[in-house]
């Protein structure tokens, strides 16, 4: 075989590569549709350009590899304790629920049950990455929708790598197949307490160290060396590749060295994960799927219908109200990244009966297509709902009966108070007299109510005598009227655009401030933390993290400080 010859494959799949990517970012897909599409038309059911081979099966599973070491490196300890209630409560319910019904269907469709669960429990699962970017093109990342979205993301992606572990292990005894469930978690377990370890006194000090050589190669070298040797060493452990990567992330990210990690990272594998989606649309055999599309269609439909049910349904038993729900439902309803490799294990795939594989796939893809619009007409439905309900909802009149801040007008510096109230536990009410404003945060998941602060009645429902401090979306809203009555008000807040304005709203007791950093408002929500109790360490690290979250953070240059002084 000549070079030419040699390098033909890897010419074509970094063209097909190449093509998707940019006619997905043209039409506005999931990268993921072009890649799979892409696999289509180079593979033997297209052009039979190239074929399916052992080279080609073990990139791909490298872009797994990475796919899971990016996310142990977004994995974290702080993330769970701050967002507990999604991850403990709504996460394990709606994947609980939704798994299960898969399940039931693929059972009686003739599925093998491992096979059935296994199948069951990926299709609950979401796409990371589609969710991601509708949740950024529609400036919802910080909203109590967006980040209960991201939270339950974050716990199906965990949910995922435990997946993919006992997927491996499906091929032995069926007999033996519950012990050697519980032998592979003991395994995933031990692994897990060893990644900490090692994060913690093998990793960070080895960081240091290359920090002082100031040479940013190393820092690429050292992680492909981690993300390799983890997932080598799970695999020699009888686990996945996979589990072994995202631990290798998990270890990486408890250190201040994960962004320049990540950035150094990323061109490896945003490159393998495409090879391996459009090595997912080389398997599927274009001639039977024309042949039953149908089958597809409707698999879709009832993939997009039972989750959007069943996510909704796990968010109002989670205490949402119908608003939020019904977006949140219809956000995460498409289906997973993680489905597709499942559904390529040949075990998994071929222990199902007729092209089921090949249907699911599809259909997956399929669902991938269809989010953003069946997004648009769950948020148009939720905005409908939130305009017919302006009554006091069920949380609004939780958070009255204790101590709750006010805050009236939410506004975008509103908003970002409510994010750190309640990313912190602190109960909060928000009053909202325009309809428009009203309509929109509703439906995006916060605590609110409709109705103007002059109204002496409204007041007394939410609690405004017993109220822990007062947020004022901006120098022309106005707090409750309780201090007529006797009451002493409490703290009130408010951000203004100009010095001026800030004397004058100092001069009438409130504790302005100048909202001139990104995000708008944070000067004022460090200091209502700081006057409800919050410790500084974890004001500062909620701001770092709400950077992180809306792209304003600069990682390299954050990094390269830290690294010199390291």
């Amino acid at each position: 075989m000549t070079a030419v010859e040699t390098l033909q494959p890897a010419i074509i799949y970094l063209g097909a590569g190449l093509a998707a990517a940019l006619a997905s970012r043209a039409v506005r897909l999931s990268p993921i549709v072009g890649y799979l599409v892409a696999g289509l038309v180079i593979g033997p059911s297209g052009f039979g350009l190239v074929q399916n081979n052992e080279t080609s099966h073990f990139l791909a599973d490298l872009g797994v590899v990475f796919l899971l070491f990016d996310i142990g490196l977004h994995f974290s300890l702080r993330e769970i304790r701050t967002r507990r209630d999604d991850m403990i409560g709504l996460a394990p319910l709606q994947i609980i629920l939704c798994g299960g019904a898969f399940a039931l269907i693929g059972v009686a469709f003739g599925f093998p049950w491992p096979v059935a669960a296994l199948v069951g429990v990926s299709l609950a699962l979401s796409s990371t990455a589609v969710v991601a970017r509708i949740l950024s093109d529609r400036n919802q990342p910080g909203c109590p929708m967006g980040r209960s979205a991201t939270a339950v993301l974050v716990a199906q992606d965990i949910v995922a790598i435990f997946l993919l572990t006992f997927a491996a292990s499906l091929g032995g005894d069926p007999d033996m197949l519950g012990v050697e469930a519980l032998i592979v978690l003991g395994k995933a377990v031990v692994a897990l307490v060893l990644a900490i370890l090692a994060g913690r006194f093998v990793v960070r000090p080895l960081f240091q160290s290359l920090a002082a050589t100031n040479n940013r190669e190393t820092f690429t070298v050292v992680a492909l060396f981690i993300v390799l040797a983890a997932s080598a060493a799970t695999a020699r452990a009888d686990l996945s590749l996979t589990l072994g990567a995202f631990l290798a992330g998990m270890a990486v990210s408890d250190t201040p060295y994960r962004h320049v990690v990540q950035n150094e990272v990323k061109p490896f594998s945003g490159l393998l994960l495409g090879l391996f989606f459009m090595s997912v649309g080389m398997g599927v055999n274009l001639p039977a799927m024309a042949a039953i599309w149908p089958a597809v269609l409707l698999t879709a439909l009832v993939i997009v219908i039972v989750k959007t049910v069943v996510v909704f349904a796990a968010a109002r038993l989670n205490g949402w109200a119908i608003p939020g729900a019904t977006q949140l439902g219809f956000l995460l309803s498409q289906g997973s990244e993680f489905t597709l490799v499942v559904v390529g294990i040949a075990s998994i795939s071929g222990a199902m009966p007729g092209n089921w594989a090949g249907v699911i796939t599809a259909a997956v893809a399929v669902t991938l297509v269809a989010a953003p619009i069946w997004t648009s007409l769950g948020l148009h439905i939720a905005k409908l709902l939130a305009e017919r309900s302006k009554t006091i909802a069920a949380d609004a009149a939780d958070a009255a009966e204790e101590e709750p801040v006010l805050v009236f007008g939410i506004t975008p510096e509103a908003r970002l108070a409510a994010d750190a109230l309640r990313d912190h536990h602190i109960p909060y009410v928000a009053v909202e007299a325009d309809p428009e404003r009203f309509v929109s945060a509703a439906s995006d998941g916060y605590t609110i109510v409709f109705g103007d602060a002059k109204d002496a009645q409204l007041m007394e429902t939410i609690g405004a005598a017993r109220a822990r401090a007062i947020v004022l979306g901006g120098s022309g809203f106005a707090g409750p009227q309780v201090a007529a009555a006797g009451a002493k008000l409490p703290p009130r807040f408010v951000a203004v655009a100009t010095g001026a304005e800030r004397v004058r709203q100092a001069g009438m007791g409130l504790r302005s401030h100048l909202a001139h950093a990104e995000p708008r408002g944070v000067e004022l929500v460090t200091d209502l933390l700081t006057e409800l109790g919050v410790d500084q360490k974890a004001v500062a690290a909620w701001i770092a993290g709400e950077l992180e979250r809306r792209g304003l953070l600069d990682k390299r240059d954050e990094n390269e400080v830290e690294i010199e002084a390291a």
